[in-house]
């Protein structure tokens, strides 16, 4: 095992662990997930396929799943929550202040990191605490841009005609000048046909 990989791992066993464990967190592998009836919380340590004995690069992505939302949009909740498709899935540097899209642990002192990351990590996990609903789950996703059917059937699903015509609206903004902006609001005329919706020509 190289320097690196031994420091990965007592960055994992001393901040990792005692950090997630006491918030309801389970271990698997690198990914830690958190179960209630509301939702399903993920926190996963992403390594890179490039390592080598000097260079050691990962970063963190979170997840969350809510079987309401599932269940309002139409799909189907698995019995077992933990073999759920998250609909939310961020890299950290984008729900956090974090400077980077990795973390290389050659660049830092166990000093430094540990701490930081540890804080990071109640950061992120505070995040997703507050994806505990199918409208905070709606809301989180609309960083992912204006292509999500899922978040297009949830405004009609819930008959909120104004954010179901501002998610058209950006789409077509930004994707109707595009040959396959056809194809693309052809998907949103199923999605809304789903829930009795007809939307205007244009």
């Amino acid at each position: 095992m190289s320097e690196l990989e031994a420091r990965f791992d007592a960055l994992v066993a001393g901040v990792v662990v005692p950090a997630l464990k006491p918030l309801g967190y389970r271990k698997r592998k690198l990914s830690w997930s958190r179960e209630t009836p509301e939702a399903v919380h993920g926190i996963t340590l992403q390594r890179s396929q490039g390592n080598a004995p000097d260079h050691l690069r990962f970063y963190v992505e979170v997840s969350a799943y809510v079987p309401e939302f599932a269940r309002t949009v139409g799909a189907t909740v698995p019995d077992r929550l933990e073999k759920a498709t998250p609909q939310y899935s961020r890299r950290f540097e984008s729900v956090i202040d974090w400077p980077g899209q990795w973390i290389n642990l050659e660049s830092w002192t166990d000093e430094d990191l540990h701490p930081a990351f540890g804080e990071a990590l109640l950061q992120l996990d505070g995040h997703l605490a507050a994806i505990d609903a199918a409208p905070a789950l709606a809301e989180a996703l609309r960083s992912g841009g204006p292509l999500n059917l899922d978040l297009f059937a949830w405004w009609c699903a819930s008959g909120n005609s104004e954010e179901r015509a501002a998610q058209l609206s950006a789409a077509q903004e930004q994707f109707g000048h595009e040959d396959r902006w056809p194809r693309l609001l052809a998907q949103f005329e199923r999605t809304a046909g789903r829930f009795g919706v007809v939307l205007p020509p244009g």
